[in-house]
């Protein structure tokens, strides 16, 4: 190597592959190259081509590379090469063999130089594979010294990076970031890309671990780019990008990112064992607890094999709560689960306590208690969602115990959970939250019942549709606006092709440009703003002279709180499972009615108005305006078809809290806007009357009714009335959407209006739907509208008749003109359908949301 020494040639394996590759083979078919020259160059393919994923080929050179050192006298040559060896035999999977040529490279090599801090900071690198944290910190606290006195500053970087690494798994972020810092400084500019990108991937993760889910997502989208840049597929950054959007609730896209991992990764046991345990962990989160235990089980056999016994647990984490997802969990394999992490400092090990502790619960309390207390002792550390995780094990320690103070510990919990919820900018993530919060929304009705009417609504808001606390902004970014007309145009093609092949390849098309929508509002930092619940007083002073009938699901329990008068009262009602089944029955035969079908409709209704109400009706005064607040699945109901309330005005609400804040708002204008989308049946024939009866409204309609148009006239207006087709996705409902003359106005579309109007009319087939998640938060058209201040919406639960929708649309807003309400003028509409039944079920099939 007449131009290089044997040490840049192995800087260069790293920094520029193909250059030591080139340089490399040239010594090998050199006849004059001596063993310890050829020992470099054999050294180097082997890295080389470790790094690219020929593992198995890598070792055949690192052998021959071992050997030909073996040849030399130089101790430290031998160590090197035997240290490069364990790495890469661990990476193939073979950890205790890997470790031993690592022991044997630190042990033979001399006290002075490198190379002996160069082994040590490999043999590190394994240990934290095999999850042997303290053993790794250990060499590394060596090797940076080693570094430090030898004076080189590329190694003390590495090695630094390394030490932060693993200081991240202990939980330690600031001394993690310190070390990073250190190392950033140390790497001259411009110099091993590789390893700067790897220092922010290390950054990105403390973000993550810290609670800063769209920071980390923003900065790992950003090295997935440069990583690509440089050719390098980089394992490590998937695993992360997957376990970061399955803690943001986005587990079917986590499946979808572990199953692009590259093609290699799946011949590298250590790489498939990790991308399997990732992915049965996202299956688990995307309701697949069957395929989810398969692939952790997979996992855990792989990791056994390469005597990996910390990612073992992580395996055997996976399945257990698979196992209890499917009914089939076992106090025994909780209990050895939980004692295996006793000593662990990492959030799995608090989740672990907690499965135990449940377990235990019914059959040992006592024993329950001590694993419950053992999990809440992480209450205090760690990020948001784990804190949520260790004040739910608390609360259930004291109900298990108990004592008082649950629902503290249930506030604190919730508390915490609002914390990472601010930090999102996603309205999809801040809905998912729910997901994170229904065990200690459950536990706040069950402790609040008790305690009285007033405190069951307080305790029941704490977690009712806390994802429209506050308006959310869209992302302000070219490219997004771009796909996002991409997708309109795609939505306008899917609606006219008819050669069912080209129609599912546009389908596809437009699911991958929404994905990446998706992903960029998760990257969408929150605003930091808190979740606030009305106060009694409040609420009292709202109604007036309306009654709130507040639904709470207690253990499977309906039970119904009246505000009336600023009287309190709690009824039980019946049956969640019984209510359930009604609406059910409910919603078939309104659209069987809908549809010009004979359907006993008062049959239908006595039977819902037993389930949802029971002896509420009683409560009821004749003709006074009902405001209901109803668990989540339960705002899909007819609420008017019920008898008690057909005749009067109903207004629904997903909190009692969010109908305070819809009563406070003001219209901003005096303004009427109408929108007509194309190819309606009856070609929005309401719509010209509708004008005529507000003064001065602006009518958009055919090609002047596009997305931007629409979105233009209705900010700020007083009332917004669109007349268009509507498609509700329950797959993807931020792309719920209605059709206009350029494609679709999506949920996305409503978080681009700086002011909603006030009031707004959709008289589109089920344009009122919502996607309940984790039974307290829903997504939606109508959802999204409420969120960003509307203050009332009247929207269709179901496809409706297009005539008499007409009829209905020009009796609702006969009202409005007169000064009423929404769901006052709706409740006119219902009387004026009389006795026909079609339009009777269309009256019924909309509701009034909010307070306007």
């Amino acid at each position: 190597m007449p131009d290089q020494t044997g040490d840049e040639l192995l800087a260069l394996a790293i920094a520029d592959p193909d250059e030591a590759w080139s340089l490399a083979t040239a010594v090998i078919a050199n006849d004059d190259a001596d063993a310890t020259g050829l020992s470099y160059a054999h050294q180097a393919l082997g890295i080389v081509l470790r790094e690219r994923g020929e593992v198995d080929r890598a070792l055949t050179h690192l052998r021959v590379a071992r050997r030909l050192a073996g040849r030399t006298p130089d101790a430290d040559r031998v160590a090197d090469v035997r240290a490069s060896l364990g790495g890469t035999l661990a990476v193939a999977g073979r950890t205790a063999a890997g470790l031993r040529e690592l022991d044997a490279a630190v042990s033979g090599a001399t006290a002075r130089g490198t190379v002996r801090p160069k082994a040590q900071m490999r043999r590190a690198n394994v240990l934290t594979m095999a999850g042997h944290h303290d053993r790794a910190l250990a060499d590394l606290q060596d090797a940076v010294r080693g570094f430090r006195r030898s004076g080189d500053r590329l190694w003390e970087a590495r090695a630094l990076n390394l030490r932060a690494f693993a200081k991240i798994l202990r939980g330690e972020f600031a001394d993690a970031t310190r070390d990073l810092r250190e190392a950033e400084s140390l790497f001259l500019p411009g110099d091993q890309p590789f390893e700067v990108l790897d220092i922010r991937h290390n950054l990105a993760l403390i973000r993550f671990f810290q609670g800063d889910v769209p920071a980390a997502l923003s900065a790992l989208t950003e090295l997935a780019s440069a990583y690509a840049d440089l050719g390098d597929p980089h394992l490590e950054l998937t695993l992360d990008r997957a376990r970061i959007l399955l803690v943001a609730g986005l587990a079917v896209e986590a499946v979808d990112v572990i199953e692009s991992a590259p093609t290699w990764a799946q011949s590298r046991p250590r790489a498939r064992a990790e991308l399997l345990v990732m992915r049965a962990a996202a299956r688990l989160g995307a309701g697949q607890a069957d395929l989810a235990l398969e692939d952790a089980r997979a996992a855990r056999r792989l990791f056994l094999r390469q005597e990996r016994a910390w990612w073992c647990t992580r395996a055997d984490l996976v399945a257990l709560q698979a196992r209890i997802e499917l009914g089939r969990g076992s106090r025994r394999a909780a209990v050895a689960l939980a004692d295996s992490l006793a000593d662990d400092p990492t959030e799995d090990a608090v989740l672990a306590h907690l499965l135990a502790g449940r377990e235990l619960a019914r059959s040992d309390p006592a024993a329950a208690s001590a694993y419950l207390s053992r999990a809440a002792a992480g209450r205090r550390r760690g990020s948001p969602l784990s804190r949520t995780t260790a004040w739910l094990a608390r609360a259930l320690e004291l109900e298990v115990d108990g004592r008082p103070r649950v629902l503290d510990a249930v506030g604190r919990g919730l508390d915490a959970l609002a914390e990472h919820r601010a930090t999102l900018g996603s309205p999809e993530l801040r809905a998912l939250t729910a997901l994170h919060g229904s065990d200690l929304a459950a536990l706040a009705v069950r402790h609040a019942l008790p305690r009285g009417p007033r405190a069951l609504v307080r305790w029941s808001d704490r977690a009712r549709a806390a994802s429209l606390s506050e308006p959310v902004p869209a992302p302000q970014d070219p490219t997004i606006d771009g796909l996002l007309a991409t997708i309109r145009g795609l939505s306008h093609r899917i609606a006219e092709e008819e050669d069912h092949v080209e129609l599912q390849a546009l389908v596809r098309e437009r699911a991958q440009h929404e994905r990446t929508v998706r992903l960029a509002w998760a990257a969408t930092p929150g605003a930091g703003g808190r979740d606030a619940s009305a106060s009694d007083t409040s609420l009292v002073e709202a109604l007036a002279d309306r009654v709130l009938v507040q639904l709470v699901d207690v253990d499977g329990t309906l039970h119904a709180v009246v505000v009336r008068d600023g009287r309190w009262r709690t009824v039980s009602v019946g049956p969640a499972s019984t209510a359930a089944k009604a609406l059910d029955a409910a919603l078939y035969g309104l659209r069987t009615a809908t549809r010009g079908r004979p359907v006993d409709l008062a049959r239908l209704g006595i039977r819902l108005e037993s389930a949802l109400l029971g002896d509420v009706v009683r409560l009821l005064p004749a003709g006074r305006a009902v405001v209901v607040s109803p668990p989540a699945a339960l705002l899909a109901a007819p609420w008017t078809l019920l008898p008690s309330l057909r005749s009067r005005p109903v207004a629904l609400t997903p909190s009692a809290t969010a109908w305070v804040r819809a009563h406070a708002a003001r219209p901003r204008s005096t303004r009427a806007v109408l929108v007509v989308g194309p190819d309606l049946p009856t070609g929005g024939a309401e719509v010209a009357p509708i004008a005529r009866m507000h003064a001065g409204a602006s009518l958009l309609a055919s090609d002047d009714a596009t997305v931007a148009a629409a979105l233009a006239a209705l900010d700020g207006a007083a009332l917004g009335h669109i007349a268009a087709h509507g498609s509700f996705r329950p797959e993807t409902p931020m792309f719920s959407s209605l059709h206009l003359a350029d494609g679709a106005m999506t949920v996305d579309d409503v978080h681009r209006l700086g002011h909603p109007p006030h009031r707004i009319v959709l008289p589109a087939c089920r344009s009122g739907a919502l996607a309940e998640v984790g039974g307290h938060d829903v997504i939606g058209f109508a959802a999204a509208l409420l969120g960003q201040g509307t203050a009332g919406v009247v929207a269709s639960l179901i496809d409706v008749d297009d005539a008499a929708t007409v009829q209905v649309m020009l009796d609702l807003h006969a009202g409005l003109v007169a000064g009423e309400r929404l769901d006052e003028a709706l409740s006119r509409a219902r009387l004026a359908a009389g006795e026909d039944p079609v339009r009777l079920a269309t009256a019924v099939s909309f509701v009034a949301l909010g307070a306007a």
